[in-house]
């Protein structure tokens, strides 16, 4: 059942792992040993300090700048990055001779150290002890080397306040609860984006987020994530992914689904972790008038198993935020409580494109004539084309239904930042919301 409304847009050293290869261990960021925190930082350092492209520029400019492979808000999302993070692994190990066995460890941001700490200390740290002096920390920052019109030479992050994390590990049970790759993967892109968003800087934009040293260890967790929900559901490789080729990568999609083939395992969480359940705090805003669509409860089904809040044809924001959404809540702001409020129905986390870094034309999409389906796509889409965006909203549609089963279903929408300052309604440029409900 759908209801629509309209409202207000090469070669790489990627190398293939024998079997016989012994296992590369990820460990927690919060369980490493002091040894392995300078491996780490070595490494990081002598990556950072090559020119060529086996180095850090390199690496970090197949995400973004100037390369913009990495596809997002789209069903490679996950199955991409899965080789990108092992592709900077394996160049970590190729810098560390004493360390060939050398592990990215994972940032796992649901964790109760997390919710209290922020970025992990080493990463948040500028300087460090090593022996008698005192050295700029690898983890911290890194340049930027390709030239770009926000005229950036090194990352910088402006982290939101705690208590925005708190809504992370509700979105991955969320995102947990799914059985197809498709929908894991749009799923779990939200707590990404909102980590992306959270932290701020350069991590905040497509552009740049590669180039931080914690957008490592970031998306090393998204992989173990994913890792975690393939040993759950040995689901099928997913026709929407089947038989593609990921750049640069030159491997198709079924050579990189089995991560066990891949080299890598992942340590277990230090035991003094927990998932945390703090309430997200809610900052000061100004109120707005946030009605988006409305819908009928009648055609909603009694015995509703699944609900999709649909953004059709949602344009690339230049800004990271968070797109709120209330069912049946008059007025809503940036103050309203989401913590235990039936009426809140969940959140898209965006992950901002950061502005155009080409030349004159470069962010301008290329209109496609509807009568050229008949032509072989060799290119891939603009990175600014129009996406869908979906949130899942089964359970606050079901408490609406329970209490008003043919009443009107209004979707009110609010537009906050890292810092939980409220944003314009026209923060977000989409063309239709559709409600799918089945």
């Amino acid at each position: 059942m759908i209801q629509t409304a309209l409202t207000s847009p090469r070669k790489t050293f990627l190398k293939p792992i024998p079997a016989t290869r012994n296992l590369t261990v990820r460990k927690s960021v919060y369980d490493l040993s002091d040894a392995e925190v300078l491996a780490l930082r070595k490494a990081f350092a002598a990556l950072q300090a090559l020119s060529d492209n086996r180095g850090y520029q390199y690496v970090a400019s197949v995400h973004g700048l100037n390369q913009y492979l990495c596809p997002h808000s789209e069903p490679r999302f996950l199955i991409w990055h899965r080789p990108y993070v092992l592709m900077f692994e394996q160049a970590l190990q190729s810098v560390s001779p004493a360390n060939p066995q050398l592990g990215l460890p994972y940032w796992d941001w649901t964790s109760e150290r997390a919710q209290q700490e922020g970025i992990p200390a080493i990463f948040a740290a500028r300087t460090y002890k090593a022996g008698k002096k005192t050295v700029s920390n690898p983890l911290y920052a890194a340049p930027i080397s390709f030239m770009n019109n926000d005229n950036l030479t090194r990352t910088s992050r402006s982290p939101g306040p705690l208590t925005a994390l708190g809504v992370l590990p509700g979105l991955v049970r969320s995102a947990n609860r799914a059985t197809r790759y498709d929908r894991f993967s749009a799923s779990v892109e939200q707590p990404h984006n909102q980590v992306h968003g959270w932290v701020g800087g350069t991590m905040g934009s497509i552009a740049y987020a590669a180039f931080d040293p914690i957008f490592w260890v970031h998306h090393c967790f998204i992989e173990k994530l994913f890792c975690e929900w393939q040993d759950r559901t040995s689901a099928p490789i997913s026709p929407a992914i089947a038989g593609q080729v990921l750049a640069p990568f030159n491997k198709r999609t079924e050579e990189v689904w089995n991560y066990k083939t891949l080299g890598y395992r992942f340590g277990p969480e230090p035991s003094r972790l927990g998932a945390s359940t703090r309430a997200l705090m809610l900052a000061k805003s100004r109120p707005v008038t946030t009605l988006a669509a409305t819908f009928d409860l009648a055609k909603v089904p009694e015995d509703l198993e699944q609900a999709d809040l649909n953004f059709v044809k949602t344009r690339h924001p230049k800004h990271s935020f968070e797109a709120r959404v209330f069912f049946n809540e008059p007025e809503p702001t940036a103050k309203t409580t989401t913590d235990k409020n039936p009426r809140y129905a969940g959140s898209l986390f965006t992950f901002g494109h950061g502005g155009c870094t080409g030349d004159a034309g470069h962010c301008a999409v290329p209109e496609v004539p509807e009568d050229a389906s008949h032509f072989a796509t060799v290119r891939p889409p603009h990175h600014l084309t129009p996406k869908r965006l979906t949130l899942d909203v089964t359970k606050a549609l079901r408490l609406i239904k329970s209490s008003s089963p043919r009443g009107i279903l209004e979707v009110h929408l609010v537009f906050v930042d890292a810092s939980g300052n409220e944003l314009p309604q026209d923060s977000m440029d989409f063309e239709l919301l559709t409600l799918d409900a089945v």
